[in-house]
């Protein structure tokens, strides 16, 4: 009499077990659906040729993006996606996805990235840019060596790069770094006569270094700041770029993704030209300029350059530094600002007499709108070092 209660009993638990496993599938499609969903509210419209799932990985196949105004898109090939998990409101997590090797490709020119990897991604179940929430975000992303050939020649190469993110618990500031190390830079085959000469006379034929990126962004107030933007080469120097606007908000970021859709719609002719032109004036106004600097620390680059002219005019470089200290005033006398001409010319021959750095900075009072700065660099450009307060140093 067991016999038909244990087969029951075993039919019962098989189904039941086998109801739970399907009702905690993953639902490929849709995470796909919502994948694509999230590239498009961001600008960016991804297409891929087919989805499939095995536990709680999901892959990609042959996954195109396409920005809006372009003809060709960016073939990623396969993307694969582990550890996927529905996050409870729609969304999903993932606890990485990677690509083993994208390549870009037009005419003679090659950009291959190999072992792109990116972690702890964050996919809304409702994509928008109605609040930080509604946006793809991730945790970190890594790439192993990035090469770019030109005419089978590797003009760029990078051993690595690394870029990271961290969102504050309230959602009101998003911190971001990035690194590229192992930076080469190959300048032997350049075409230009001219400038080869000035090449091999410096002794640049390749270069070496690394960039750095450190900057946020408060989605409320819509500020967002590079605290670092910095490109250093070996024996040349270091670039360093900062700035600070705001206005950059979620709003703002919204109306620009339309118009960046209106754009690509409109046909190429100069009425629709000169009325994007002027829409994109009007989001313009919306931003308010904080700071800016810009600063080159001299490792060689300032020397070599005076060096290789003064020897083409058949002078010393000291004669070369005394003729351009000389020359300072009279190009600046166009700028009709005696004041801020006088600040450059004595930084400019402080530099060039024992090149250090030299560093230039905007720093208003307060934050000014875009449209009063355009308005002055248009009306009274004379006027913009005072209405920016701009300085300008040397050797600091």
């Amino acid at each position: 009499m067991r016999a038909p209660y244990l087969k029951t009993g075993l039919a019962a638990g098989f189904t039941l077990l086998a109801s739970t496993h399907l009702s905690f599938a993953l639902d490929a499609d849709d995470f796909a659906k919502k994948f694509a969903a999230a590239y498009a509210s961001q600008g960016a419209n991804i297409t891929y040729d087919g989805v499939s799932a095995d536990g709680d990985t999901i892959t990609l196949k042959d996954v195109d993006i396409e920005m809006p105004g372009e003809d060709d898109g960016l073939d990623l090939g396969d993307l694969t996606f582990n550890g996927v998990k529905e996050d409870g409101s729609g969304g999903y997590t993932a606890e990485s996805f990677t690509n083993d090797e994208i390549k870009f490709s037009e005419d003679d020119n090659e950009l291959t990235i190999s072992d792109l990897k990116v972690e702890n991604l964050r996919i809304p179940g409702e994509p928008g840019a109605e609040s930080v929430d509604d946006i793809m975000w991730y945790d970190s992303a890594t790439t192993g060596p990035i090469a770019l050939t030109i005419e089978g020649q590797d003009v760029f190469k990078a051993a690595r790069s690394t870029t990271t993110t961290k969102k504050s618990s309230d959602g009101s500031r998003m911190d971001f770094d990035a690194r590229i190390d192992g930076l080469e830079i190959d300048l032997s085959d350049v075409k230009d006569a001219q400038a080869q000469q000035a090449i091999n006379g410096m002794g640049y034929q390749t270069l070496s270094g690394d960039v750095v990126l450190n900057g946020h962004w408060a989605p409320e107030t819509g500020e967002i700041a590079l605290t670092e933007y910095a490109l250093t080469l070996d024996d040349v120097g270091r670039l360093d770029m900062q700035f600070s606007i705001s206005g950059y908000t979620l709003e703002f970021i919204k109306g620009l993704q339309q118009m960046q859709e209106q754009m690509a719609k409109q046909d190429d002719d100069g009425k629709s030209q000169q009325a994007m032109g002027l829409a994109m004036m009007g989001m313009m106004q919306q931003l308010t300029f904080n700071s800016l600097s810009v600063r080159f620390d001299d490792a060689s680059l300032t020397n070599k350059v005076l060096d290789m002219v003064a020897s083409r005019q058949g002078m010393s470089r000291d004669q070369m530094v005394q003729g351009l200290q000389g020359m300072m005033p009279l190009l600046l006398a166009q700028l009709q600002n005696p004041e801020f001409q006088k600040q450059v010319t004595e930084a400019v021959s402080l530099y060039l007499s024992d090149p250090k750095s030299i560093e230039i900075t905007a720093q208003p009072e307060a934050p000014l709108p875009f449209a009063s700065v355009a308005g002055s660099a248009m009306g009274a450009p004379q006027t913009l070092p005072q209405v920016l307060n701009v300085s300008v140093t040397a050797n600091q």
